[in-house]
Formats: structure tokens, C-alpha cells, sequence
């Protein structure tokens, strides 16, 4: 049974509808058996793969994006933002959604969690600063991009894992990529609010209430710079970061905001377990995957049968570039980054990606799949949230695709983007 075989019959069986763990498990049990192998390796390296401290920080990031939103910590720091000078310039508003995704970013490292946590927070403030309902959508569906890239990343920390790779480098090489999409971004919607005449925002409050509203936002500001400088200083783990922001969260959500109560608290744990007992699982069965994949050799394969088709190192990234896109269009980010890194890394290292940047290529090109019609994930959330059909989401976020695909082509192309920062900071 060859791996090819195994490979077929995994997207065979997703699309049949069989759930991603059990079709990964199936198709490699099956090659064990037939290749009269115990399948005590199965068990072994299913095992295996779930012993990781690193992995801890996965869930528990997770589960401190579900308290910052339930807590009330996300709102003060939109608020907060709002009453800053660069909202009362024209377009304000759409600037202030950028800034608290990238903050926001500081503190879920998800996509998702920003659309569900900021989104609706955003596109309610825009809406009744006098913005379109187009408008507010696309800055907001975009903006929340920063999320997987800019640290605590959890598509970066799940690479980190499956690569073999430090969890801390992995992370400070998303900081600059994160920065420059934010940045791309600004620039386009600057571009807009002159062709569309946006409002200035927060025109109306006072000093006093702007005084009252900052203050009242320290505590949640505080968050993101615990983080990064325990990020920067190297004083903690992933791990350790991801309980010091729980812990936080906890204590503010219950003490200061009071938006915690017993019942939320509860209904965070519930979701966050459910959440991550399906990756685990994943992840499980990825690891026999990818065992199966590497004894048959299947990377080397996919390496020669790109190398036949041309010997040009641009072109090679740009298919992969390619084929990223469209694995993240129909696959979760990160399933597809535990059951497709094993595949892609020995190919990227080979034309002499370092893992640091490979591990930004392919989780900016599977986010960009996200928000990619017509399975982006990104794009039917915002479609139940903003109420309206998918040809209309889709409209309003195509503008802001120029500065995603203008950050993956850096990313592609320029090392020193992921690299600089991680060789500077860690030793």
C-alpha cells in the first residue's frame, strides 16, 4: 500500500463527510495493518504527540480569549482606543478597528476569537459613527487577519509543535509580519476614507468622559504588554505566558470589570474544551499521518514531482504559495498545518527557507485561506454576525486582499522579515 493510496483515501474519506481525526486514523491504521505493522505504533505516537509543554498553551490561550471577551477586558480596550487622537481623524474609526486587532492579537492569538470578540463591538461603533454597512464589515472582517500572525499565535504555536521548532522564536518572527499587514491595511482604508469621505470619529466626547474612559481601560491595556514583555524578556514560556494571561483575565474579568460571573466562567471552560479535545484528537491522528507519509517518503515525492515541473526557486514558492491557499479555503488552519507541515517543511527547507519563516509562510497563506471565497470560514461567521448573504461579505472584504497578499509576497521573499527579530532578541 503505497502513500499515495493513503493520501487518496484521506480526502476520499473527507469528502464523504468523515470527521478529520478519524479519517486521518483510518487511513494510517489501515497502512500499518496491511504493511504488517503492530499498531501499537499507532498508540504509541498518538500518545506521543499529546506529552508536550508546549502544547499546553494552546487551549489555555484559548480559554483566556473566551474570559477577555466575556469578561469585559475587550470592550474597555476598544473603548479605549476609540478616544485616542487618531479617531478624530477622517476615517478614524476604521484606523481604531486595525490598532485593536493588533492589541487584541496581543492577547487571543485567533482569528475567530478577534471576529467574535471586537467584531461586533467594531461594526456597531462604525455603523453608528455613520460608516456603511459594507464599509464597517470588510475593515472589520480584515482586520481580524492580525490575529493568527501577530503573537500569542496559535496557528504559530501548533507549527512550533509540529516542526520542532522554539515556541518564543516562532512567535517573535510573526511580531513584524503582524505589524507591516496592520500597517497595509491602514494605508488602504486611508485611501477610502478620502475617495468616500468617512467620518471623524469620537467628535462628540469630552475630555472628562475621554479621561474616565481611559482610565477605566488601564487594566485591560495592561494585558497585552505583560505579554509581549514577557515575550521579549524570555522570562516565560508559551505555556507560562498563556497561564499568566488566564490568571490575569480571571482576576480583572471577576474583580474590575465584573463581567465574569460563575455561569461565564463555566460557559468558557465548556467551549474552550470542546474546542481543543477536536484538535488534540487531530493532532493525534496527524502524528501516525505523518509517520506514514515519511516512511513512504511522500515529502521527497512531492519535492521531485515540483522540481520536474520547473527549477525556479520564485516559482516554486509561488506554487506552494498556491496550493497553501487551497488547502486553507476547505480545512481548518489548524488542522491543515498539523497534517500538511510534515509535507511542506522538508520542500521549503530544501530551497533554503529557514523553519522560523517557513512556519509565517504557510500560517499567513492558510489565514488568508479563511477569508477566501468560497469555504472561508471568516467569510460565513461574518455572514451570520453582519446578517448578510455571502456574495455581500465577500464584496466588501475584496478590497482589502491587495495588502494580504502584499504581506504573504514579503513574507515569501524577504527572510529578514521573520528572521531579524527571533536571531536578535533569543540566543
Amino acid at each position: 500500500m503505497s502513500g499515495y493510496i493513503v493520501l487518496a483515501m484521506f480526502f476520499g474519506l473527507l469528502f464523504l463527510g468523515v470527521p478529520v481525526a478519524y479519517s486521518l486514523i483510518f487511513s494510517s491504521g489501515l497502512y500499518l495493518l496491511l504493511s504488517d505493522m503492530s499498531l501499537l505504533t499507532m498508540t504509541q505516537r498518538m500518545g506521543g504527540a499529546l506529552n508536550s509543554i508546549t502544547l499546553l498553551s494552546v487551549p489555555t490561550f484559548i480559554f483566556a480569549g473566551w474570559i477577555m471577551n466575556n469578561g469585559g477586558l475587550t470592550k474597555a480596550l476598544f473603548d479605549s482606543v476609540n478616544t485616542t487622537r487618531v479617531c478624530k481623524r477622517r476615517g478614524g474609526l476604521g484606523y481604531v478597528n486595525v490598532i485593536a486587532s493588533l492589541i487584541f492579537a496581543g492577547m487571543s492569538g485567533a482569528a475567530l476569537a478577534d471576529l467574535g470578540g471586537l467584531g461586533n463591538i467594531e461594526m456597531q461603533a462604525m455603523r453608528e459613527n455613520g460608516y456603511s454597512d459594507e464599509d464597517s464589515l470588510g475593515i472589520t472582517v480584515a482586520s481580524s487577519a492580525i490575529g493568527p500572525i501577530f503573537p500569542p499565535s496559535i496557528p504559530l504555536l501548533i507549527f512550533a509543535l509540529i516542526a520542532s521548532v522554539s515556541g518564543i522564536k516562532i512567535l517573535l518572527a510573526g511580531i513584524i509580519p503582524g505589524i507591516i499587514l496592520a500597517i497595509s491595511l491602514i494605508v488602504i482604508i486611508s485611501i477610502h476614507a478620502r475617495r468616500r469621505n468617512y467620518p471623524r470619529g469620537n467628535i462628540g466626547i469630552s475630555k472628562e468622559e475621554k479621561l474616565k474612559i481611559q482610565l477605566r481601560s488601564i487594566p485591560a491595556m495592561l494585558a497585552p504588554i505583560i505579554l509581549l514583555g514577557g515575550l521579549f524578556t524570555g522570562l516565560y514560556s508559551p505555556s507560562e505566558l498563556a497561564c499568566v494571561a488566564v490568571v490575569y483575565s480571571m482576576l480583572i474579568g471577576f474583580t474590575f470589570y465584573r463581567g465574569l460571573n460563575r455561569s461565564s466562567f463555566i460557559h468558557a471552560a465548556k467551549e474552550t474544551t470542546s474546542m481543543i479535545s477536536n484538535t488534540l484528537f487531530i493532532l493525534a491522528g496527524a502524528t501516525v499521518f505523518a509517520f506514514v507519509l515519511t516512511i513512504e517518503q511522500i515529502p521527497q515525492s512531492l519535492k521531485g514531482v515540483l522540481v520536474a515541473v520547473t527549477n525556479s526557486k520564485v516559482l516554486l514558492i509561488i506554487v506552494v504559495n498556491l496550493i497553501l491557499l487551497v488547502i486553507g479555503m476547505v480545512l481548518d488552519t489548524g488542522t491543515a498545518i498539523l497534517v500538511f507541515t510534515p509535507m511542506i517543511l522538508p520542500l521549503l527547507t530544501s530551497l533554503g527557507m529557514d523553519p522560523l519563516q517557513v512556519g509565517i509562510f504557510v500560517c499567513l497563506n492558510l489565514v488568508i485561506g479563511l477569508y477566501t471565497p468560497p469555504f472561508g470560514v471568516c467569510l460565513f461567521m461574518a455572514s451570520t454576525m453582519s446578517k448578510k448573504p455571502l456574495e455581500g461579505v465577500i464584496k466588501a472584504v475584496a478590497p482589502y486582499y491587495i495588502p494580504m497578499f502584499i504581506t504573504l509576497m514579503l513574507v515569501s521573499f524577504w527572510p529578514s522579515l521573520s528572521l531579524w527579530l527571533p536571531s536578535l532578541l533569543v540566543r
